[in-house]
């Protein structure tokens, strides 16, 4: 076996270019493979990173993914809003560990307007139980203070103790220019959501909509935020809530309740439950990008065919030289796949050493410019999966060139 491989390998420096370039072509195959399974992975994580901060997700009743959609990645529209008072009654169950009130409706320049409680900065968390972080400033202090994600702020060149005006609606031309906030805080990047949120007090919100109803301004004495007491600034509605339980047993007894309750109609989710069914829908785009990147890996599997079948003719000469210092049929057979066999084991190896290369330097730059965070593994089992079946591929894919140059040998040995 040794003398077979040490010959196999001399034969392939003999035809070093097209075998070079065969190995090439399978080694970006699979890096491409890797590649696009370390992104699926990535987004896929990503995608349930939102829901690391809550059990239980309150709003108005609706579709469960409706509400998960508009409450944690604030796209749509809620179908409704929640009373202050529910809110209140609510937020008082003993197993309870904490409430943060959301509420949406306006927007800054076609970025969403959230507010919020300073208590949603401390507690929500992302990706590994990752804090919010600030790349300046600090959270609102005073009421029309306002804290922007780090998207807004690149978009738009925002910097601190800059001021913004709020337009009424999510692509409303009415602003509240009565009322310029300014930019006490700038956040780091998350890759949530958030990157693109402007942040203000569900104070600030109830004053700039004193004078508005049923979307449509009201003429009126007051028009100065100095006007307003705190007692004023108390909100009427909010759109949702993120609720954290002390205790995970009692999610569904809190969920059926907040379902139940009689004053108004109301909803519970557990996030982490529909972002599941969501991910179900979406995942058609996860099994495209599989698909792509083995049919990559197919092609490149056929060109090692195509590459050894080229050879063949050329090779006549050298197995026929082979048969004469003894070489049988079965050795010429057992030559091509062990040819087969180190091209594809070179590939894998380069392959290897290639994508972990890339990840050294490609994912701190998605980490800090794009919020793409991910994870840098050496190997996991699936990929000694994948290389195993790689590895018996070529070998199968090599069997048909080695039949006809067994056929040849023989022939030619006759």
């Amino acid at each position: 076996m040794k003398i077979l491989i040490n010959l196999a390998y001399q034969s392939l420096l003999s035809r070093k270019i097209t075998v070079f370039l065969t190995i090439i072509s399978l080694t970006v195959s699979i890096v491409l493979f890797l590649s696009i399974d370390t992104l699926r992975l990535g987004a896929k994580k990503s995608f349930f990173g939102n829901v690391k901060s809550g059990d239980i997700i309150l709003g108005s009743r609706s579709g469960e993914i409706q509400l998960l959609l508009y409450s944690l990645f604030q796209i749509g529209s809620p179908t409704n809003n929640i009373s202050w008072e529910s809110f209140q009654e609510i937020s008082k169950k003993p197993e309870i560990d904490w409430i943060i009130p959301i509420s949406l409706g306006d927007s800054h320049k076609q970025f969403r307007v959230m507010g919020t409680t300073k208590e949603y900065f401390d507690r929500f968390s992302y990706r590994k139980n990752q804090k919010l972080k600030y790349q300046e400033g600090t959270y609102f202090e005073n009421t029309f203070d306002v804290v922007i994600g780090n998207d807004v702020a690149k978009m738009l060149n925002y910097k601190l103790e800059d001021s913004i005006i709020i337009a009424h609606g999510i692509a409303s031309q009415s602003l509240h220019d009565e009322f310029p906030f300014k930019i006490k805080g700038i956040l780091n990047k998350t890759g949530t959501s958030i990157d693109r949120l402007v942040l203000v007090s569900l104070e600030a919100l109830e004053a700039i909509h004193k004078d508005w109803k049923t979307g449509s301004k009201i003429p009126t004495k007051i028009n100065s935020k100095k006007n307003y007491t705190e007692q004023d600034l108390i909100p009427k509605e909010i759109t949702a809530a993120i609720i954290k339980l002390k205790s995970p047993i009692t999610i569904f007894k809190i969920q059926r309740e907040i379902n139940d309750y009689e004053f108004e109609p109301l909803q519970a989710i557990i996030p982490g439950i529909v972002l599941t069914k969501l991910w179900q829908v979406v995942s058609v785009t996860e099994n495209i990008m599989l698909s792509i990147s083995a049919m990559v890996i197919v092609s490149a599997l056929i060109g090692l065919i195509a590459i050894l079948y080229s050879t063949l003719n050329n090779r006549r000469k050298e197995m026929a030289l082979l048969r004469i210092v003894g070489a049988s049929p079965k050795t010429i057979f057992s030559l091509l796949l062990i040819e087969a066999l180190i091209i594809s084991f070179l590939s894998i190896i380069i392959a290897i050493l290639f994508s972990q290369f890339l990840n050294l330097i490609l994912f701190p730059i998605l980490d800090q410019k794009f919020g793409i965070y991910l994870e840098n593994k050496f190997l996991l089992l699936k990929d000694l999966y994948f290389f195993v079946i790689i590895l018996f591929t070529s070998v199968f894919v090599s069997i048909f060139p080695a039949l006809q140059a067994y056929k040849n040998s023989i022939n030619d040995g006759i």
